[in-house]
């Protein structure tokens, strides 16, 4: 390059105007570059903080708190549904339960096996997803509430997990003590058109951790729920086989625990009155009879149901005054007694549109599951009182019910407080930042487009400035 290209490149260069350079540029870069710095470092805590939470809430399963809220546990005055955030037991245990429902508001669209939970001490709510399984038939609550069996497990709901001990059929009673489980083995045999006959029906010990008694059927189905009842001291077994209430003793069991009844009563069309049916002094068992009504509450529903005692040694009926008549009531579950001349039980109240049908004992949708019932009662059945006294009467909605017995048979009822529905489960923390996610986005962007614009018109705004050899 010659001295005189140098010289004319100098003199060009001094005569360019300085850049201008808005107020502030830098900062606003350096501030806008902490912003966005911050905001990744934000969505990344949230994320971290959002598994680390699922993390902890969904494998662990949280206990229940140790005392009490309330001064003692019973039953609740009332019973809410509870809603999609409801926590699941296995994520946070409920503690011992007062009862254990289900039904048409209780299930959804995308929850259509979801039962509920509510604890006795509290209203704590919890849900479980059993599969198709029906409170108060094939989903049971142990007299004193600490356990759910369901289907062949057995789930404690004070630590929200299955138990060692599994049966090898459905349920169909707990004894009164909670020790021993009555099942029906589910390897049921299909005789066309619809029928079913049970292999058996074991009686499991849970101290034991085996049969201890198993009584052969094989030429009759077994449904679940009401069906069978253990004697107060677990001794002596009851079960409705079609038309009959056999009797079989735990101490008549052989060498491969099976015994052959050494009694059988007859029903005449009647029931097994459930679970409670064995009376306090193990000599007597509560049947139902069924007859029609004329001055029905549900005019299309005409079936009555009566309570009776029978004798377990000559099959007599026991003297006193009548039970009240349970008129229009889809089934009873006999859940205890209070005297001889007192019990306590579920009872199935149908819709105005239910019809009554006739009992077929063969076939799987019956006799257990009625599909007429809106709503569950629990009853006290007095001698000589002209009618049932209600207790507990469900909501719209909640069609399915059981109970822990032990609180219904003492009277233990306490005030409902406000639900307590439980931490927010994992999916529904994972819905709730994916929809942040979603709207923080466009957000940010709209953010950061505005203040480009802004930057922008700034820079225009600011006029050039004349060099100082040219001023």
């Amino acid at each position: 390059m010659t001295a005189r290209l140098s010289e004319a490149l100098r003199r060009l260069a001094d005569d360019v105007p300085p850049a201008a350079v808005p107020e502030g540029l830098f900062d606003a870069a350096r501030t806008r570059h902490r912003r966005r710095r911050a905001a990744v470092a934000g969505a990344f805590a949230v994320l971290v903080l959002l598994l680390g939470t699922g993390y902890a809430l969904h494998p662990v399963s949280l206990p229940a708190p140790a005392g009490p809220y309330s001064d003692a546990p019973g039953l609740p005055t009332r019973l809410v549904d509870p809603p999609l955030r409801t926590a699941t037991v296995r994520d946070s245990a409920p503690g011992a339960a007062a009862m254990l429902f289900g039904g048409p508001a209780v299930r959804t669209d995308w929850f259509e096996t979801r039962m509920g939970v509510v604890a006795a001490d509290a209203d704590r709510y919890r849900v479980l997803d059993a599969g198709p399984l029906v409170p108060g038939f094939d989903a049971l609550l142990s007299p004193d509430g600490r356990y759910a069996w369901i289907g062949a497990s057995l789930l404690d709901l004070t630590s929200g997990r299955f138990t060692p001990d599994r049966t090898d059929g459905y349920p169909l009673a707990f004894a009164p003590d909670g020790e021993r489980l009555v099942y029906a083995d589910d390897e049921a045999t299909f005789t066309p058109p619809n029928t079913y006959t049970t292999p058996y029906v074991g009686v499991y010990d849970r101290e034991l951790r085996t049969d201890v008694l198993r009584v052969p059927v094989g030429t009759a189905w077994i449904p679940p729920g009401r069906t069978a009842a253990l004697s107060p001291d677990g001794g002596e077994l009851a079960l409705q086989v079609r038309d009959e209430v056999w009797l079989t003793r735990v101490a008549d069991a052989g060498a491969d625990r099976a015994a052959e009844p050494y009694r059988k009563l007859p029903l005449a069309g009647g029931r097994l009155a459930g679970a409670g049916s064995w009376l306090p002094d193990g000599r007597s068992v509560a049947v139902l009879s069924r007859s029609t009504c004329t001055d029905c509450p549900v005019p299309s529903y005409r079936r009555t149901w009566t309570l009776a005692l029978r004798s377990i040694v000559d099959d007599t009926p026991q003297a006193g005054q009548a039970f009240p008549p349970l008129r229009s009531r889809t089934f009873v579950q006999l859940l205890g007694w209070r005297s001889a001349d007192e019990a306590v039980a579920l009872v199935g109240v149908p819709g105005p549109e239910a019809v009554d049908r006739p009992e077929y004992h063969d076939i799987s949708w019956g006799p257990y599951h009625e599909p007429g019932t809106s709503s569950v009662e629990l009853v006290v059945l007095r001698r000589g009182a002209p009618a049932p006294e209600v207790l507990f009467h469900t909501p719209e909605g909640i069609t399915d019910l059981t109970v822990a017995a032990d609180l219904a048979v003492d009277g233990a009822v306490r005030e409902a407080g406000r639900p307590d529905y439980g931490p927010l489960p994992f999916w529904l923390l994972a819905v709730g930042f994916v929809v942040a996610l979603v709207v923080a986005l466009p957000v940010l962007s709209l953010l950061r487009r505005w203040r480009g614009r802004r930057l922008h018109r700034r820079v225009e705004a600011v006029p050039p400035q004349p060099h100082p050899d040219n001023g």
